[in-house]
């Protein structure tokens, strides 16, 4: 008896089909072109956010990078007089006094920061003027990807910013 009603059912349903009633009119299809629509529009709005978090950061990193070389070129850590010697910015202070900026760092990432003197191989001492040597600050950094639906990824970013020292 309860198969015999259901088959009924299903006929009826059929019928229905065939004739057109359930098939006739376009009800609710404003609600389904909303979804695709507002799907793609929030997908889009969010990779904007996206990218424009990594150009923040790229301005961020290299901003960092021209402070830190500037502050390493002018002055160093330890500079009391003007000679040449007196003026020598290690790796560790330029490294600290880029770190210690604190820019806003909505990117959520680490800045990777390496300082070389390419001219005096490591040591001020060894250059002949000051007009001659140069300090190379190289800043990795890597932003990741916060976006639904997609796998975490990060998109690794580096900058470089060099200088002659100025006495």
């Amino acid at each position: 008896m309860m198969f015999a009603a259901i088959q009924r059912r299903i006929e009826i349903a059929v019928l229905r089909l065939r004739r057109g009633r359930l098939v006739r009119g376009e009800d609710g299809g404003s609600l389904v072109e909303f979804a695709f629509v507002t799907t793609a529009m929030m997908t889009f709005v969010l990779v904007v956010m996206q990218l424009c978090i990594a150009f923040y950061s790229y301005g961020l990193i290299c901003e960092t990078a021209r402070e830190a070389t500037r502050w390493a070129s002018t002055r160093g850590g330890s500079c009391q007089t003007s000679s040449l010697t007196s003026c020598t910015a290690t790796p560790a202070q330029v490294t600290s006094y880029a770190q210690g900026l604190k820019y806003p760092n909505i990117g959520g990432g680490t800045l990777g920061i390496t300082t070389t003197n390419p001219d005096t191989f490591n040591s001020i001492a060894n250059c002949q003027a000051a007009s001659a040597c140069r300090v190379v600050v190289a800043i990795n950094y890597t932003v990741k990807i916060t976006l639904p639906l997609v796998p975490k990824n990060a998109i690794a970013i580096s900058t470089q910013s060099e200088m002659y020292y100025l006495q």
